[in-house]
Formats: C-alpha cells, structure tokens, sequence
C-alpha cells in the first residue's frame, strides 16, 4: 500500500469515528437558546414602598449638566522640590558651619530628626549636652556575610563615621558647626574630629542637612503646586532625596537666563543638546580626549610622564571638569532649573556645590 492510500484511509477512519459519536451522543450546545428565564415576585409587607430596578446615582441632583464642553487639560503634576530658607555654608580647616535664622533649641531638635531619619530604628544619638550633640557611629557601607566573616576572622572591621555638632546662639542667629571621625571597633579615640568635606561618607551627609535645614525652617508649601505665598528670595529648592533646583523667575527669557548662569559661574556648552558646566567647553573633560600617561614618583604628589592615551571614562574626572544635562521646568510660581548630576558616583554633593554657585 503506498503513502498516499494510507493517508486517504487514515483520514477516512477519522470522519467515520467523529460521524459515530455525533450519533449516539446528544448535542446540547444551543439548549440554552430554548431555555425560559425563572422570575420571581419579590413579596413585601403591606405599605412598603415599592421597589424599582434602576440605577441610583448619590447626589444626583447636585451634578451640573455639561452644557459647553472645554478641551481637556492635562493636569499637573506636583513639583517635588520644596521651599529653602537661607541657610550660610562655611568650610573651615577642620570643620564646617551652618548659619540659621533660628533659636539654638529650634536647630537641635532639626539634627536630631535629621539624625533618627539617617539612622532609622534605633537610638542615632549618642550623647548630647545643651550645646553638643554626638551620633553614634554610622555604617554606610554594611558588609555582607562572607566579608563580615572575614573581618571577625581577621578582627580587621571596617571604620565607622560619627558626627559632632556644636550650637552657639546669638541674638537669635544660631551657628552649628559639624565635624566628624572615623571610628573603629574597640578603640573610639584614634582619629581626631576632622571636616566632613574630607570624606565623601560625610560629606554626602553635611550637604543633605544644609537642605534639611533650609527645609524645615521654610514651611510655607510642601508642593510647588500649592504655594499661595510665592517664591521666597533664597534661589535654592530641595527634593527629599537632597537635590537641588534653581529658581529663575518669571517670564525669563533667554538672555536673562544665559545672564544668570554666567554671574553664577556657569556655562553653557554649545551645541543642541542642553548642556552645562561649571567650567568653559575648552576646559571639559570628555571620552576620547588625548591626556597624559603619568606614573607617580613618591608621596610627593610628583608624576613621571610616560606617553599619552585616549580618555577611556570620567571616572577620575573631577565634579568640575563635567558636562551636565538641564531642563528648565515650568510651575505656576516660575521657571526652575534642574540639572542631571545622576551620572556621578556621589550625585548630591555636584547638586549641593552647582548649587552653592548661585547662593549670594
């Protein structure tokens, strides 16, 4: 029997199969369509009101009726930068300043929330007095298991941060001074208090509570949407996450904004894209740039050239020497700039120094 027969017989079989059972089974698939519906006569006690089947909208009659529709608007979204009020920032050799508009008490309870919110659960002050506050030592680098094995084996455990505040009030003006130290487990005593500006741990810390403070001695709005008592002179907003936007004002125009920007120290770099830097185009870091191949000779800062190489990446560019993107947003209350620092390992500290640029 050839391949073809057996495909004819086979096919055969089947239709004969299926032709069979359609005969001794019944097919119910439109018994439905023949079926009546049940209706029931809902029985109610004498001089009950009498129950209607229809839709029941609340406060039908308060709805006004749409006469002249409008073209939809889209509605905007809340601005999430909040309102600073001015706060100086001074850098000392071992230390830096806040000035606040404040009472010394005021300034206390604002680190120690500052403190709870940095630590989490748990007590983050170690000691205070009426002028001092002292945290406990912070971990902002948590090792996982097997690390954490390692340093108990080796009894070699990575230092941990703390931080001293000092207030001193006068008139009414309060002056907190930060420090900070590296601490390490068993022996809280061998480095000294030193700036946080040293340090990128603290120094992501000191300028999240310049932010805090400004925050939380302006409390006119929490939303730019919802201010009803304008933009105050400080130029300066913060997000909750430590970022900064620039207030610009109203109806600017692109001289003004160009004007701005060069009496702050910052410059627009040419091109399309919206581009700036604290630094002019010439001076800008970028991949692909011909720089020199230096070997060290000592612990004198003095370097060896050997040859000169292609610009790889900007991991060992400094915040200065970059490019950032910006956008001006437009709120009811005006225009803001906001600048993309996201690329950077320490995002916070470029938002807080841009910013410093354009603190009078």
């Amino acid at each position: 029997m050839n391949k073809g027969l057996i495909k004819v017989v086979g096919t055969t079989g089947v239709a004969l199969s299926l032709t069979a059972c359609s005969s001794f089974f019944t097919d119910h698939s439109n018994d439905y369509q023949q079926e009546a519906g049940t209706h029931h006569t809902l029985e109610v006690p004498a001089g009950s009101i009498e129950s209607k089947d229809a839709l029941v909208i609340p406060n039908e009659n308060d709805i006004a009726d749409l006469n002249n529709p409008e073209p939809f608007e889209t509605p905007r979204a809340p601005f999430v930068y909040y309102p600073m009020d001015k706060v100086a920032f001074a850098e000392q050799d071992t230390s830096v300043t806040y000035t606040l508009n404040t009472k010394a008490a005021d300034a206390k309870q604002i680190v120690v929330d500052f403190l709870t919110a940095l630590h989490g659960a748990g007590q983050s002050v170690a000691s205070q007095t009426d002028d001092t506050i002292t945290s406990i030592p912070f971990d902002f680098h948590p090792q996982g298991w097997w690390a954490s094995l390692w340093s108990d084996i080796t009894r070699v455990h990575p230092a941990k941060t703390a931080f001293f505040f000092q207030f001193n009030e006068t008139d009414g003006v309060t002056t907190v001074t930060l420090q900070y130290r590296e601490v390490e487990q068993g022996d809280e005593q061998t480095i000294n208090w030193q700036s946080p500006m040293s340090n990128h741990d603290a120094e992501s810390v000191a300028v999240r509570l310049w932010g805090t403070f400004g925050r939380q001695l302006n409390q006119s709005s929490a939303y730019l949407s919802n201010s009803k008592n304008g933009v105050a002179a400080f130029p300066v907003w913060v997000d909750h996450q430590g970022m900064y936007a620039i207030y610009l004002g109203k109806n600017l125009s692109e001289a003004e904004f160009e004007a701005k920007l060069k009496a702050s120290g910052i410059y627009l770099m040419p091109g399309e894209e919206k581009l700036l830097a604290p630094v002019p185009a010439d001076k800008v870091a970028r991949v692909g740039d011909i720089i020199d191949f230096n070997l060290p000779l000592g612990t004198d800062g003095k370097k060896q050239k050997l040859f000169n190489v292609y610009r790889r990446d900007l991991d060992d560019v400094s915040w200065q020497e970059r490019e950032y993107p910006y956008q001006i947003t437009q709120q009811k209350a005006g225009n803001f700039l906001v600048v993309d620092v996201s690329a950077l390992e320490n995002p916070e500290i470029a938002s807080f120094r841009i910013a410093q640029r354009f603190v009078k």
